[in-house]
């Protein structure tokens, strides 16, 4: 009987070691810190960013600066808005468009 566990124990350990793996490769994760500007270059603050295809949002700290974390292998939309400012939609599968984004104040 305890043969009979040990062997039961073994499957179900193995499956769950393989569980999840499909024989593709997983897409590596890039993070991309940028900074939020205004068009003189002065920094905006608490600038909201939303990444449009998984709504994950993400704010800039004081400073403007921001950190994302996304997978290489997608195309991201990511919307920038904040007071004073015209919205901004940026979408690109590359991610360094995504370091640098200066928005326009409002007229």
């Amino acid at each position: 009987m305890k043969k009979l566990i040990y062997i039961f124990l073994f499957f179900v350990l193995c499956n769950v070691s393989f569980a999840g793996n499909s024989g593709k490769e997983k897409a590596s994760v890039k993070t991309i810190a940028g900074k939020i500007t205004d068009v003189t270059g002065e920094t905006i603050a608490g600038a909201k960013i939303i990444i449009n295809e998984t709504g994950e949002t993400f704010f800039a700290d004081f400073n403007g600066n921001f950190k994302l974390s996304l997978k290489t292998d997608k195309i991201y939309s990511i919307s920038i808005n904040t007071i004073g400012y015209q919205p901004l939609e940026i979408k690109s599968t590359s991610l360094s468009l995504f370091s640098d984004i200066s928005l326009s104040p409002l007229n």
